[in-house]
């Protein structure tokens, strides 16, 4: 049975990060695509695209979600450090164990709180009928995502390497 080697690890992760940024580029230009249709629609020709509002909703979601896991995985979250940053060496072990802690605990009630609001589910957007679900499923993918990051930081806190 063929092991995962640390440098094939990293290339995951690193696939998983460029199709990240991938995706967010994407998603960035359909917000732009529906917001300047709009735009063009209603201050040229007078008529607003309900679609392209709709649209832009849903990629704007799908937009900061992705964003807030790729910003996990690549640990450029905004932190308050002003305590961890004075604190004597086996505190700021212990600050940063409570972090991943707790960012754990919320992870697993975003998934939890996904479950229940989607089992049963029967709703979809009004013009273009994309199902809730679809809208929706951003949170885990972002739970998930954030899931992997904190997993990381937990191996290299544990192993004593810098993040």
């Amino acid at each position: 049975m063929n092991v995962s080697t640390p440098s094939t690890s990293r290339r995951m992760l690193t696939l998983l990060k460029t199709s990240l940024e991938v995706a967010v580029g994407l998603l960035v230009v359909g917000v732009v695509f529906c917001v300047v249709a709009n735009v063009f629609g209603r201050f040229v020709l007078n008529y607003s695209y309900a679609w392209a509002e709709e649209l832009s909703r849903v990629l704007f979601i799908w937009l900061v979600l992705l964003g807030a896991g790729l910003g996990s995985i690549d640990r450029e979250h905004v932190a308050v450090s002003f305590f961890k940053d004075k604190a004597p060496a086996p505190l700021k072990k212990l600050f940063s164990l409570l972090s991943i802690a707790i960012i754990y605990v919320v992870c697993v009630c975003i998934l939890m709180g996904f479950w229940d609001q989607v089992s049963g589910f029967t709703s979809a957007t009004p013009m273009l009928k994309i199902p809730g679900t679809v809208l929706y499923s951003a949170m885990p993918v972002m739970a998930v995502l954030t899931l992997i990051a904190n997993s990381l930081a937990l191996y290299h806190l544990l192993r004593g390497q810098p993040q």
